[in-house]
């Protein structure tokens, strides 16, 4: 990539995140959908192909075979910038890489759990950048990390939008378990998560309600769990929430068999490792 180009100078670069299961790309129409639509949602559609990134995903996948069947499982990141120029005359610069994913963070995630701070950095408004648009843009994300490793090692930390209700971290969409019915925050509020899509889906063929709206701290308070949902460790929960002071406001138990986490958990697509999504 030129340093002349907008996405290194400017930081505008459209991303889609997936990852394989069974060395085999997964919800990869999904993926793609999302992508073309951030790609729409900030005007950068014009000479991208959904089918030539399908095409090279799988070339990817087959020139890397050796090393893909060493990882058992690996992501897969799309990303496309402007170009050098506003206008496009350049054309759109568009890649697609492989990366390896830390297995043994997604057991212990899903299996333990992961600690969650509510992070005192927020949400950029809609009218910066639509919600629903994935990109590199992501200082804000990595404020909040870095607040929430400041106060518990290993946690994510989440948004706060501006009437100070919560919204989602860097690496997941959240939902709480409230009276057996999975709440989430408000479409319009947060990235459109494939994950996310497919657990309510299940939850739906489960005869498990499912509804948004503002998640507040009082609902964390009272709430039976906390559901993460991202693409690399696919469906998680939160052991323990801590504000940003650095109080543990709310320790959740871990999982019975039983519980509606580890059914939705169980009815997830299964990885080469044996582990659900």
């Amino acid at each position: 990539m030129p340093i002349e180009d907008l996405g290194f100078r400017q930081g505008v670069t459209a991303v889609e995140r997936l990852r394989t299961y069974d060395r085999r790309p997964f919800a990869v129409d999904r993926h793609l959908q999302r992508f073309a639509q951030t790609l729409r949602s900030i005007g950068m559609d014009a000479s991208v192909s959904m089918d030539a990134i399908e095409r090279l995903i799988d070339e990817i996948i087959d020139r890397n075979r050796d090393w893909v069947s060493q990882q058992v499982d690996v992501g897969i990141t799309v990303w496309a910038t402007p170009g050098r120029r506003l206008s496009n005359q350049g054309g759109v610069t568009y890649a697609v890489h492989l990366n390896p994913i830390d297995h043994e963070a997604v057991r212990i995630r899903r299996t333990e759990g992961q600690s969650v701070v509510l992070t005192d950095i927020r949400q950029p408004a809609p009218d910066c950048w639509p919600r629903s648009a994935k990109v590199r843009s992501r200082l804000h994300y990595f404020l909040a990390d870095q607040q929430s490793e400041s106060i518990r090692r290993g946690s994510t930390g989440v948004l706060r939008d501006e009437d100070d209700s919560w919204t989602e971290s860097s690496v997941a969409n959240l939902a709480l378990v409230v009276d057996d019915e999975l709440v989430f925050a408000p479409v319009d509020r947060v990235l459109p998560g494939v994950t996310q899509c497919i657990v309510r889906e299940i939850a739906w063929n489960q005869g498990i309600d499912c509804r948004n709206q503002l998640i507040q701290t009082v609902d964390i308070g009272r709430a039976q769990a906390m559901l993460l949902m991202g693409t690399d460790t696919g469906l998680w929960f939160a052991s323990e929430v801590w504000d940003g002071q650095g109080n543990c406001i709310r320790s959740f138990d871990r999982p019975t068999k039983v519980s509606l986490t580890k059914r939705l958990q169980t009815a997830m697509p299964q990885s080469s490792t044996g582990l659900p999504l």
